[in-house]
């Protein structure tokens, strides 16, 4: 298998309209209160430049383990509150895969979130995300309670 074809695709309903829910993904000051998997690990910077072209960085760090997690990329595609597609490199990784956000209203105050993350080079790394986008996707929904 190539690495084009390894991907996830994972899809989360949120409780908040769905302008909120683009805005989690695109306001630092948003951003910087649930990007990040589980309860431990916080986000101490977001940087955004919402423009095809503009870059972003997260910095993750989980207080535990002592460890940063920094990650960083372009936006590609940036439909507002319907779409939005980033490339994705971790500081110290190898791989520079590829990010779609999909956002669809279920109803005034309901979205669906797609997520597709693809052009992993091993599945290892495609599980790894996976679990990492799971956790992300549940802080995002006990984040939109407090929005709403």
């Amino acid at each position: 298998m190539n690495s084009s074809e390894i991907k996830l695709v994972l899809q989360k309903e949120i409780n908040a309209p769905v302008e909120t829910v683009f805005d989690a993904w695109t306001k630092p000051e948003l951003i910087r209160q649930w990007f990040a998997p589980g309860s431990v690990m916080r986000v101490e910077n977001a940087e955004v430049d919402k423009q095809v072209g503009g870059n972003y960085l997260i910095h993750m760090h989980d207080p535990e383990e002592k460890s940063d997690h920094i990650v960083s990329g372009t936006y590609e595609e940036i439909v507002e509150n319907e779409k939005l597609v980033f490339n994705w490199k971790w500081k110290d990784g190898v791989d520079r895969t590829q990010v779609t956000v999909e956002f669809s209203a279920v109803d005034s105050d309901k979205t669906t979130v797609t997520l597709t993350h693809k052009g992993f080079s091993q599945q290892e790394f495609a599980d790894k995300h996976n679990q990492g986008w799971n956790g992300c996707l549940a802080n995002l929904e006990k984040f939109s309670i407090e929005l709403a």
